[in-house]
């Protein structure tokens, strides 16, 4: 029988419904609506509840479900598809291709990734394609309905960025006379969007009508002032003084040669400021970037190694950049760890490192606290990855042999005084040179210097500031200049600085220097004394230049590490300390909470990725914690981290630090319990069986005294977990049918029900029940698609193919393996892609295909190496393939790292042993395949293991052997 055409929803403009290409009419608004919001849940299923909401409000309706049903059956008979719209728990699900919307949101993808690598063409390119299948505004013909009015001005909203890009694209390219046409129309439709009428005021400026732009700038800070109350923000704050100033760099220069693409770099923070006097060292930076070795920026703080590293970082080309910030780095061991990744776990993670860095570009900033632990991870590195590039920046230099080492000199005069004239205030341009001159010496030419006293003159005159700025520095330079002594014209400027602010800002100021990793707005309210402060106090000391505006992902803020360690001081001077570090761990949980409670526990990668976003402020929050009298506090924080720690797979990570927290004084009974089953099963993961199930043993202990189902459930699960991976399969059943039992008495568990479920399945195909582990998956699928877990469906997609496979249903399990890997890449779950990459390989050896099995066993087996994990079932199951195209050695290697890392009688030491008595028969020695067969036989009956793949395995080697 033929597929189904495809059924098509276009919402970019006027409703429009397409069945394998020609056009249907679905002609009642409720019945288009209900299409539409099926059609934007991407295949999942909505309930009642909720469908009856959006669709007519909050309003009491009788009988909701039924006459969902009339418009349901309405709706199939209107697209002449039945198929495509079914009932599924409670809710409706619609088969339907958004083929508008994910046309635009490939384009935007394309058009995002060009604007990173900075080429113009491609942004206008992708662009125009996005705007191109907007048809009017989005669901025009819906918007009497309750959810079509949110999504069609979201939609809109984001038709509106992609115009925004475009017209940007455009100034850069030199149209600014046809953009300025077109940034009116929409400035006039949209009074308060700031980057809308810079691009307006830049375009008016590049067409010589600076009085027109200003006019623009005044016109929107009055409206924002009016209609908002609020400032602009510090971004078209500095585009208007910029215009003021006249600044050269606003003009666009004479074109030059194109230069090659940008390398991805994602995590590199975008400056908004002009990068001035130091071109020369850059052009020599970034061509001696392109060969392999190490190269170490030194210089003092405030000397600019920062700054210059990260522009030569964005001007590599066609290679993959990696920065590292090392100054919030607290802990010896965290340096290994923020360098290799989630390596630092591994047997070897310098050449699992290694490997994944070869022929990158890898940028450590500020390793200067740390240089001891970088030089040895850096000389290993290099020993291990031929191709790699490593680029310092340090107050010391790491002293290996084959480094080379960049002093920061000063800027040279006239260097210095373009920055400083770059930076001052307006009414400060054209100073007597002089004076300017006798500024930038007082702070040696350096440029966090230059940048600290150009800030000043926004309250004093240069004249002013060059008296009193020299003599202040003339008295400290006088003093100590000893070791401990940081720069002290940079002290001095800071100094002075601070002085000037007012108390407001000066609170702001040390409050927000607890942050290691930069922050946001709303995170400094959090630890702000008074949240009402921190917007102005944050505009006045970016115009200082007492922290920077990076725009990566939004507006984030952050103080250089000189001025962060300044402002720490002041912190401990003002008796703030603990009191900050209260409130910034404060903040972190009620982050991390409110993601997960939004998100359902974490169920889309969006929300897991928001949290690891803030993991720099995270990580020093909780490493922060032990000891003090923050520790509850800190613990807390790590309850809340579990879920993210979980589904990213940090399971080392995680472990640390409920080692550490566990024991906080004043936490409660079910804080100490949900902390000792949560570490019970980060052991797990981690292959600690004996001391898990010890933890978990008491924990099952102490929640028999209280009076907590969830409690009594989650101890459960994970007791149920680590008897299945420490090979006790028969004795995982009690805990795992007691959690079920448990879970089936409230509707308010039916979440806790699909794990137990989960695990269930688990354990059916490790005790050779195929058929009834899929019954197990597929009925979780089926919760989790309803409750949008996408963790969950990454889960459990994969083990459905699994067991699939055990049954010899090998095209529905590839199926299920590649939606599976669609959720894996959302979350970056590298535990379930290369588990995809075993069922493919699994299929492959079912249909005689030797060769491709060979190909996706190592991919999966590349995942274990560049994550640390150790030995898997993909190394297993290599070996069996190795065993039967006849490469015995390599069999051998992988079978004897399996076993030297799991535990014995473990499962996977129990499937391991199958394929070693293949070994030994293949290899000719009978008497040692006859030996392994009795001793696993013997022990798989002991367990209760029959794991179908290794079952059979050893069958065939029992029957060779009676031949």
């Amino acid at each position: 029988m033929p597929p189904e055409p495809p059924l098509e929803v276009l919402v970019l403009g006027p409703l429009a419904v397409r069945l394998g290409g020609a056009p249907i009419s679905v002609d009642r608004p409720l019945e288009r609506a209900l299409l539409v919001r099926l059609a934007l849940a991407g295949g999942m299923s909505v309930p009642d509840h909720r469908l009856a909401a959006d669709l007519w409000g909050d309003v009491d309706l009788a009988r909701p479900t039924e006459r969902l049903r009339v418009l349901a059956s309405r709706l199939r008979a209107a697209i002449d598809s039945p198929d495509s719209l079914t009932r599924v728990n409670g809710g409706y699900a619609l088969a339907a291709q958004l083929t508008d919307l994910t046309e635009a949101r490939a384009a935007a993808e394309r058009m995002h990734a060009a604007v990173r690598a900075g080429d113009h063409l491609a942004v206008r390119t992708a662009a125009r394609q996005a705007l191109a299948l907007w048809r009017g505004p989005s669901l025009a013909d819906l918007r009497t309905v309750p959810y079509a009015v949110t999504e069609g001005e979201q939609l809109d909203a984001w038709r509106l960025t992609l115009q925004v890009e475009l017209l940007d694209a455009e100034l850069a390219l030199g149209h600014a006379a046809e953009a300025g046409r077109e940034l009116e129309a929409l400035a006039a439709e949209n009074p308060l969007h700031e980057r809308l009428w810079c691009l307006l005021a830049l375009a008016l400026y590049r067409t010589g009508r600076q009085a027109d732009a200003l006019s623009r700038m005044a016109r929107l800070r009055n409206r924002l002032a009016e209609e908002l109350g609020v400032d602009p923000a510090p971004d078209s704050a500095a585009m208007e003084l910029r215009l003021l100033r006249q600044d050269p760099t606003l003009l666009l220069s004479a074109p030059e040669p194109a230069a090659p693409p940008a390398a991805p770099a994602a995590d590199l923070p975008s400056p908004l400021t002009s990068f001035v006097g130091r071109q020369q060292e850059l052009s020599s930076l970034v061509k001696r970037l392109d060969e392999p070795g190490l190269v170490t920026l030194t210089g003092g703080p405030g000397s600019g190694k920062s700054r210059l590293s990260s522009e030569a970082a964005r001007a590599v080309a066609g290679r993959v950049v990696r920065l590292i910030e090392l100054a919030p780095l607290q802990r010896e061991s965290a340096v290994l760890e923020a360098i290799v990744g989630d390596d630092a776990g591994g047997s070897d993670p310098i050449a699992a490192a290694a490997a994944a860095l070869d022929g990158s570009v890898l940028v450590l900033d500020n390793a200067e606290h740390v240089v001891e632990q970088v030089a040895e991870i850096v000389a290993g590195l290099l020993r291990r990855a031929p191709s790699l590039t490593v680029l310092v920046t340090s107050q010391r230099p790491l002293q290996l042999a084959a480094e080379e080492v960049r002093p920061m000199r000063p800027l040279d005069a006239l260097a210095a005084a373009q920055l400083f004239t770059e930076r001052c205030a307006a009414d400060a341009q054209g100073a007597d040179p002089e004076q300017v001159s006798a500024i930038c010496t007082a702070v040696d030419r350096m440029p966090l210097g230059i940048e600290l006293a150009a800030g000043l003159t926004r309250t004093l005159t240069v004249p002013q500031l060059a008296k009193r700025l020299a003599d202040r520095m003339r008295l400290l330079v006088a003093g100590s200049r000893d070791s401990q002594a940081r720069h002290t014209s940079l002290v001095a400027a800071l100094d002075w600085s601070h002085q000037l602010l007012g108390e407001a800002e000066r609170a702001v100021l040390r409050r927000v220097a607890v942050f290691a990793g930069g922050f946001t707005l709303e995170a400094a309210e959090q630890v702000a004394l008074d949240p009402r402060d921190v917007a102005p106090a944050l505009t006045e000391l970016a115009d200082r230049s007492l922290l920077t505006v990076e725009a990566v992902n939004g507006r984030r803020f952050r103080l250089l590490e000189t001025v962060r360690d300044y402002a720490l001081a002041k912190l401990e001077e003002a008796g703030e300390t603990e009191l900050a570090r209260a409130a910034e761990l404060e903040w972190a949980t009620q982050y991390v909470r409110t993601l997960g409670e939004e998100d359902n526990d974490f169920a889309s990668a969006q929300s897991v990725g928001a949290v690891f976003a803030e993991w720099p402020n995270l990580l020093d929050a909780l490493d922060r914690a032990p000891g003090t009298d923050n520790a509850l506090a800190g613990l807390r924080l790590a309850l809340e981290m579990h879920f993210p720690w979980l589904i990213r797979g940090w399971y080392p990570e995680a472990a640390r630090h409920f080692a550490a927290l566990s024991d906080a004084p004043g936490a409660s009974m079910a804080e100490r319990l949900t902390a000792l089953s949560n570490h019970g099963f980060m052991l797990t993961m981690r292959g600690h069986f004996e001391e898990a199930a010890a933890k978990l043993t008491e924990a099952e202990a102490l929640a028999r005294q209280q009076d907590d189902d969830n409690l009594t459930m989650t101890v459960l699960y994970y007791r149920s977990i680590v008897e299945i991976e420490r090979g006790h399969l028969n004795d995982a059943f009690t805990p795992l049918q007691a959690g079920q039992a448990l879970a089936r008495t409230s509707p308010r568990f039916e979440r806790r029900l699909s794990s137990f479920t989960d695990a269930l399945g688990t354990l059916y195909v490790y005790t050779g029940q195929p058929e009834a582990a899929r019954e197990c998956y597929e009925t979780c699928i089926v919760a989790d698609r309803e409750y949008g877990d996408e963790h969950g469906l990454s889960r459990g997609l994969s083990n459905l193919a699994g067991a699939l496979v055990s049954l010899g249903r090998l095209e529905e399990a590839l199926k299920a393996a590649t939606e599976s890997d669609h959720y894996a890449r959302q979350l970056d779950d590298r535990q379930i892609l290369p588990l995809n990459d075993v069922i493919r390989a699994l299929v492959a050896v079912a249909r005689g295909s030797l060769g491709d099995a060979e190909k996706h066993l190592r991919s999966a087996i590349e995942y274990a190496i560049a994550d640390g994990s150790g030995a898997n079932v993909a190394y297993i199951d290599l070996a069996d393939v190795l065993i039967q195209q006849g490469e015995l050695d390599e069999a051998a290697t992988l079978l004897d790292a399996v076993f030297e890392e799991a535990p014995a009688h473990s499962t996977i030491w129990l499937a391991a042993r199958a394929v070693a008595a293949a070994l030994a028969l293949a290899q000719g020695d009978r008497p040692q395949a006859a030996s392994i067969t009795t001793e696993t036989t013997a022990a798989y009956a002991r367990a209760g293991f029959a794991w179908p793949r290794y079952a059979t395995r050893l069958t065939t080697v029992r029957n060779a052997l009676t031949e």
